[in-house]
C-alpha cells in the first residue's frame, strides 16, 4: 500500500545492528542514534523527505518495498522551484487578496486579521489601498509616526488554494503609509494591473501603505515542503513565467491526455499500478501531479528533461515526454 505526504507516509523499517552501548564512545552513539533518526524520517513524499507519518502502518515487503524505495530516490532529485521562486511566483499569481494582520487599535494587545486587496510590486512587496473606515486602516496609521511604520503581516493562499495540501505565503514586515504624489500615481498603476475593475481607488477616502521594509517570508508549499526565506532572497528571486499559462496546459491534458500522464508516471517515476494521474501544478521546471493509486491519492513531482522556455518548449517537452513513455510500454 502506497502512502505519501497528501493522505500519510508508511516508515521502511531497516536492519540494525546492536552494539552494547558502553563499548561505544559517547560520540559514535549519538551518530548513530542521528542516523537511525534520519533513516524513520526518510518517507516517501512529494520531496521524498518530511512525510507525516501514520500509525499503525503494517511493514513493507517484497516488490511494493522496492517500488517505493525507488520513487522516494526519484522525489528527492526531482528538479523543482527553490522555495523563493515558488513564493514570488505564488504571490504573484494569485488573486490579489489575502489576510493581513495588524496590531488592533480597539483591543490592545491583541492582532486583527481582515481579508484585504493587494498588489507585489517589482520584488514581490505588496501595496495597498485601503478605506479610512476599515479597522486595518486605523491600526496602521497608529504607528505611522514611526520611523518604520506598523508592524503587520500578510498572508497569501495559492489561486487554487483549496487546504492544508495548497501553498501559501506570509511575508512579515513594516507597512508605511504613502503621501508622495509620484509615487502615489507608481503604486496606482502596480494595483490597477492586479485590480483592473478597482475604480475606487481614486475616492478621497482611500489611503495608499506599502510594504516598505520585509522582516521575514514564511513559506509553505503544501505537504512535505516548507521553510522560511531570506527578504533579500524572496526579493531577488524571478516570477516564473510558464505558470503564466499553467492553468489551461493542464486543464487539455487532464481532459483530453489523461492516460498518457499516467503512462509517464509510471515511466519516469517507476510507479506502477497507476489508476489516475491529473496534473494539479506547472512550472519551467516540471509538474505536480495527483496521483490515485490502489485506492490512495497522492501527490508527486515529475520534472522536464530540461527547463521550459515558454508554451510553445513547454508542448514540445510533454510531447517528447509522452512519446518516450509510449515507447518504453
Amino acid at each position: 500500500m502506497l502512502c505519501l505526504a497528501a493522505v500519510g507516509a508508511s516508515r521502511v523499517a531497516l536492519p540494525t545492528v546492536r552494539v552494547p552501548v558502553l563499548a561505544r564512545p559517547r560520540a559514535a552513539v549519538f551518530l548513530e542514534a542521528a542516523k537511525a533518526e534520519e533513516e524513520k524520517e526518510d518517507r516517501l513524499g512529494a520531496g521524498g523527505r518530511g512525510g507525516h507519518a501514520v500509525k499503525g502502518q503494517t511493514e513493507l515487503e517484497g516488490k511494493e518495498k522496492e517500488i517505493q524505495m525507488k520513487v522516494m530516490e526519484h522525489q528527492k532529485t526531482a528538479a523543482r522551484l527553490s522555495n523563493a521562486e515558488d513564493a514570488r511566483s505564488l504571490v504573484s499569481y494569485s488573486n490579489g487578496f489575502g489576510v493581513i494582520s495588524t496590531n488592533s487599535v480597539s483591543l490592545e494587545g491583541y492582532p486583527t486579521g481582515s481579508v484585504a486587496g493587494f498588489a507585489p510590486d517589482e520584488k514581490g512587496m505588496p501595496v495597498f489601498c485601503f478605506s479610512t473606515m476599515s479597522a486595518h486602516t486605523t491600526d496602521l496609521l497608529k504607528d505611522q509616526n514611526s520611523p518604520a511604520g506598523a508592524k503587520a503581516s500578510l498572508t497569501v493562499m495559492a489561486a487554487d488554494f483549496k487546504g492544508a495540501s495548497e501553498g501559501r505565503v506570509t511575508l512579515i514586515g513594516d507597512i508605511k503609509r504613502v503621501k508622495d504624489e509620484a509615487e502615489v500615481a507608481e503604486l496606482r498603476k502596480v494595483y490597477k494591473q492586479k485590480h483592473p475593475n478597482a475604480f475606487w481607488v481614486d475616492f478621497g477616502d482611500f489611503l495608499w501603505f506599502r510594504m516598505s521594509e520585509l522582516k521575514a517570508v514564511r513559506f509553505i508549499g503544501g505537504f512535505a515542503r516548507a521553510g522560511d526565506i531570506g527578504a533579500t532572497d524572496y526579493q531577488a528571486a524571478q516570477v516564473d513565467p510558464i505558470q503564466a499559462f499553467a492553468a489551461p496546459v493542464m486543464s487539455h491534458m487532464n481532459d483530453d491526455h489523461a492516460a498518457s500522464t499516467v503512462a509517464m508516471v509510471q515511466h519516469y517515476i517507476g510507479l506502477d499500478e497507476v489508476e489516475k494521474a491529473d496534473l494539479v501544478a506547472l512550472d519551467r521546471l516540471g509538474f505536480n501531479v495527483a496521483i490515485t493509486r490502489k485506492g490512495q491519492t497522492f501527490k508527486l513531482r515529475l520534472p522536464f528533461p530540461r527547463p521550459a522556455t515558454d508554451r510553445k518548449d513547454v508542448k514540445a517537452l510533454i510531447v517528447e515526454m509522452t512519446q518516450a513513455s509510449a515507447g518504453a510500454a
